[in-house]
C-alpha cells in the first residue's frame, strides 16, 4: 500500500512466510523499494502527469520533486524537464501528490493517461 500523508509519501508492506510462520508489517516514509513500488504498478498500473504551464519555473518543479522523492539536484533537473516535455509515469499516489504539490505552487499540471510517457 502506498499513501501521500502532509506532502510525504509512505508505503506499508505486509507479508509471512508459510515455512517458518513469521509473519511483519513493514514501512516507512518515502519512495517504496523497488520490487513493492512494482507490485503496487502491476496491481494498480501507471499513471502520468504532465506540466502544462509553459512558464512554470523548472526551480519549483525540481523543489517539488526533491521534497517527494528525494532526488539529486540533476536527477530533479531530469524529472522536471521531463515533466514540462513528456509527462512523468508513477503509481496513481505518486503522481496526485505531485499534482498537490506543485499546484500549492500554482504549477498547472493535467493527465497524460495510464501508461504514457
Amino acid at each position: 500500500m502506498q499513501i501521500a500523508d502532509q506532502g510525504k509519501l509512505r508505503w506499508e508492506f505486509s507479508w509471512s512466510c508459510g515455512n517458518c510462520g513469521i509473519e511483519s508489517d513493514d514501512g516507512d516514509w518515502g519512495q517504496a523499494p523497488g520490487f513493492i513500488r512494482d507490485l503496487l504498478l502491476a496491481e494498480h498500473g501507471s499513471s502520468c502527469i504532465k506540466v502544462i504551464d509553459s512558464g512554470a519555473s523548472d526551480g519549483k518543479i525540481m523543489k517539488a520533486i526533491r521534497e517527494i522523492f528525494g532526488e539529486t539536484m540533476r536527477e530533479a533537473l531530469i524529472s522536471a524537464k521531463a515533466l514540462k516535455a513528456t509527462g512523468r509515469k508513477g503509481t496513481r499516489v505518486e503522481t496526485l501528490l505531485i499534482a498537490e504539490t506543485l499546484g500549492v505552487s500554482g504549477i498547472e499540471v493535467q493527465s497524460c493517461g495510464p501508461n504514457q510517457a
